[in-house]
């Protein structure tokens, strides 16, 4: 007997690996990257060649179904699960995904199109990993989950009167797990705000995978870290490439799976 591997999500056991034909009749037929049945999207299937930043974003045509789709997506809000294209007639399932933003911007386009043909891109869709398990780390001179959260909303509220003060409309992302704090815009222009708090005076933080994982993938993200946030609040901004170079990384955690499973 063919032992069949699958992975446990949202309640519901998807096999980790399928042919073409099984994964139409997983998620509802048709070819399409979004796979939609009756205007209900069901799931994603994914060619890392034709989207390198693939899962985490997806690059579309100018095709009016395959734009209506993705606004399907963006729209509707549902999870749904994520195979990409292995091999000739070989999916894999990588995890639960929703779409949490449309990049149509100009600046969006040149970096998210960069493999595409020149004015054949219509969008990029943002999407947010949604079933991945959630580590918390304690201890490591960060407090308790009290002072945690203080030291976190006393940051949070720094930060947002000083983009307020820049000029920029702030939407609050926090509650939605999107790998960003805050959502800073103004003239046409716009910037995905991480905020990381200390009381210390020198700028220590964590960053959750899909905190790093979005920062990885767009250009426009920023990170703001306030020392001394409780008491003489002291504001540091980060570009991505910034942090990589002035901070040393180490992992604290390791997320385990069996091989043999």
């Amino acid at each position: 007997m063919q032992q069949v591997r699958c992975r446990t999500s949202m309640a519901t056991i998807y096999p980790e690996f399928v042919n073409t034909k099984q994964l139409a009749e997983l998620l509802a037929g048709g070819d399409d990257y979004i796979r939609t049945k009756d205007n209900v999207v069901k799931g994603l299937a994914l060619k890392r060649a034709l989207n390198p930043d693939a899962p985490e974003v997806v690059v579309f045509g100018k095709g009016p179904r395959v734009v209506s789709r993705a606004e399907l997506f963006l729209r509707s809000g549902v999870t749904v699960p994520a195979y990409m294209k292995r091999r000739v007639d070989s999916w894999q399932y990588v995890c639960q995904y929703r779409a949490i933003d449309i990049r149509i911007d100009p600046l969006g386009l040149e970096h998210f199109g960069r493999t595409r043909q020149p004015g054949t891109v219509a969008g990029a869709l943002v999407l947010d990993r949604v079933d991945a398990e959630i580590v918390e780390i304690r201890g490591g001179g960060f407090g308790d989950s009290k002072t945690r959260k203080a030291v976190e909303e006393a940051a949070v509220q720094y930060v947002l009167r000083h983009l307020k003060t820049a000029g920029f409309d702030v939407v609050d992302c926090q509650r939605e797990n999107r790998g960003y704090d805050l959502l800073a815009s103004k003239t046409g222009s716009r910037v995905y705000v991480e905020v990381k708090g200390t009381d210390s005076s020198e700028p220590r933080f964590f960053l959750t995978r899909n905190e790093h994982r979005f920062a990885t993938k767009q250009i426009d993200w920023c990170l703001f870290v306030v020392c001394s946030a409780r008491t003489s609040p002291r504001l540091l901004q980060y570009s991505w490439k910034q942090v990589e170079s002035q901070f040393q990384m180490d992992a604290l955690a390791w997320e385990c799976t069996n091989n043999d499973a």
